[in-house]
């Protein structure tokens, strides 16, 4: 058995080797990445394989990436993945996770340090494959999970239906037509509340292969180790990650009662290296468990679903939990609030703000959820907001730029094709940097985090003309010119006027010959 084990970790790691000369032979162009992003470069399109069939039923996963810093997760659709060539993600982290999808249960996990230029294939065999890092890792750390997935049968299913134990519970119910045909004549309050009980017995019925699953992967990545084939931190982060997995089930499903649930869940969150997404997944289930299912019920649009305010204040005043991870839940309850009841966040983002004692945290809550408030009393078209949080208004940034021509990108963290074109507005400014014509950046985002992180991504930050616009839905200047879509950009004459409220995109010839005139006037 045990020449069986080393002709395996042979094998294994020679494949390592070939991928890691196969990398070191493309093209370099990104030794200069900052050590505050990850940079991932695509060599081949994404293949869509990721449809749930049932015998009533088709449904898919939309997104390709998952990257998680520390707790925040950001989703990489398919879409947005098939048309581009390489994608940067911020961190303010040592390590990172970042998350390859196949189908809708099957998907790999990968441990990725700050600063790291990786490349990536769509082929599920081959893992993902360091261009450069400044990190000294081990043989096998990029193979881990497809050695896994050779070695045990259907751990990639276990694990997969463990992690996502909501479609694990729409297969098995869309999978029953009978249970189809019962469910529809339930009322809206009974189907929720079934839909809840079938996913806790989901979880329950997991537990005996994902307990097998779990010990057998601990033994096998205990070899690795021992054998120096895996770096320390990445035999802990996967350690972490199934046995919290195994943690999550038995919260679900309520094999571990209340109290000692909740002295896990505090100790894990002390002693763990990796506070990560599946860590992430113990702390909701948690609060679903013992706090959200003691919630009454409310009703928005037809849809049924438990009062995240009660929840929320359930958590505050809990006794079992420590001060740390109750900040955490509450940070994630945050979420909820936002998105059932907007015109009330700002009371429970207060209350957060006063009870947490992680700054850090605090600041993230407002970044995501704090609404704009505008300090300037002069009455405005539209507020601008630069990322040291000075105000101005449209009126005074166009009166200070007489004299020169404007070309005004608006744009969002979330728009593919704005971040696309934006590039050439890029060129724009080093074409014209020594002319009378400015380039200047209007972010359209509603959330002051995720413009200032995409900023420091696309090198906005370095820009003087960088500005997010302030209460974007309600600006008189924004309905004046029809604002229906983004991309969308503006020239400005050197009077001070808009002459052009829908000009060409940056990528358009036609776009220089119209600056090109502006200037010579």
């Amino acid at each position: 058995m045990k020449y069986h084990v080393f002709f395996f970790l042979a094998l294994v790691f020679f494949w390592a080797c070939i991928i890691e000369i196969n990398a070191k032979s493309l093209e370099d162009s990104t030794k200069n990445i900052s050590k505050g992003v990850v940079h991932i470069q695509f060599i081949d399109k994404p293949v869509f394989n990721s449809s749930l069939k049932t015998k009533t039923m088709e449904s898919g996963r939309f997104e390709y990436l998952l990257f998680s810093d520390e707790l925040e997760l950001e989703r990489i659709y398919f879409k947005e993945i098939a048309e581009k060539k390489a994608m940067t993600f911020y961190t303010t982290s040592n390590w990172v996770m970042i998350r390859r999808y196949f189908s809708v249960f099957e998907f790999q996990d990968y441990l990725v340090h700050k600063g790291d230029s990786l490349i990536m294939s769509f082929d599920r065999n081959k893992p993902i494959m360091r261009k450069y890092s400044d990190y000294n890792y081990k043989p096998l750390d990029f193979t881990v999970e497809d050695s896994i997935n050779k070695k045990f049968d259907r751990a990639y299913l276990t694990t997969g239906m463990a992690d996502d134990t909501r479609r694990v519970t729409f297969k098995y119910f869309y999978d029953n037509p009978k249970l189809v045909t019962q469910h529809r004549a339930r009322t809206a309050h009974d189907k929720a509340l079934f839909i809840e009980t079938l996913e806790n017995q989901m979880g329950k019925d997991l537990i005996p292969s994902m307990k097998v699953l779990h010990d057998n992967i601990q033994q096998f990545l205990d070899s690795l180790n021992s054998n120096r084939c895996i770096s320390k931190e990445i035999h802990t982060f996967y350690q972490q990650k199934y046995d919290n997995l195994l943690f999550k089930l038995k919260v679900m499903s309520g094999d571990i009662d209340s109290t000692s649930a909740a002295n896990e869940l505090n100790e894990r969150f002390r002693k763990q290296s990796f506070h990560d997404e599946y860590l992430n997944q113990c702390i909701y289930n948690f609060e679903k468990k013992y706090f959200a299912s003691k919630s009454k019920w409310n009703v928005i649009d037809a849809y049924n679903f438990r009062d995240p305010k009660e929840s929320f204040l359930l958590i505050m005043n809990s006794s079992l939990l420590s001060l740390e991870v109750k900040e955490q839940m509450l940070f994630l309850g945050l979420s909820n609030i936002d998105y059932f009841f907007r015109n009330e966040i700002d009371k429970y983002l207060n209350l957060f703000t006063a009870f947490a004692s992680n700054k850090s945290l605090v600041k993230k809550a407002q970044g995501k959820y704090q609404k704009d408030i505008i300090a300037n009393a002069r009455p405005s078209n539209l507020h601008l907001e630069t990322l040291n949080k000075q105000q101005t208004s449209i009126e005074d940034l166009l009166q200070n730029k007489k004299g020169k021509v404007l070309y005004i990108d608006f744009w969002a963290s979330w728009c593919g094709p704005c971040i696309e074109e934006m590039k050439y507005s890029k060129q724009l400014l080093q074409t014209y940097k020594d002319s009378n014509l400015e380039v200047t950046f209007f972010s359209t985002d509603d959330n002051f985090q995720k413009w200032a992180k995409a900023s420091e991504r696309l090198e906005l930050n370095q820009i003087p003309n960088n500005f997010k616009i302030l209460n974007f839905g309600e600006s008189k200047f924004i309905q004046e010119h029809k604002f229906k879509s983004i991309p969308r950009y503006m020239i400005v004459g050197k009077d001070g006027k808009i002459i052009n409220d829908n000009a060409p995109r940056p990528s358009d010839p036609k776009t220089r010959q119209l600056l090109d005139e502006l200037l010579r006037k």
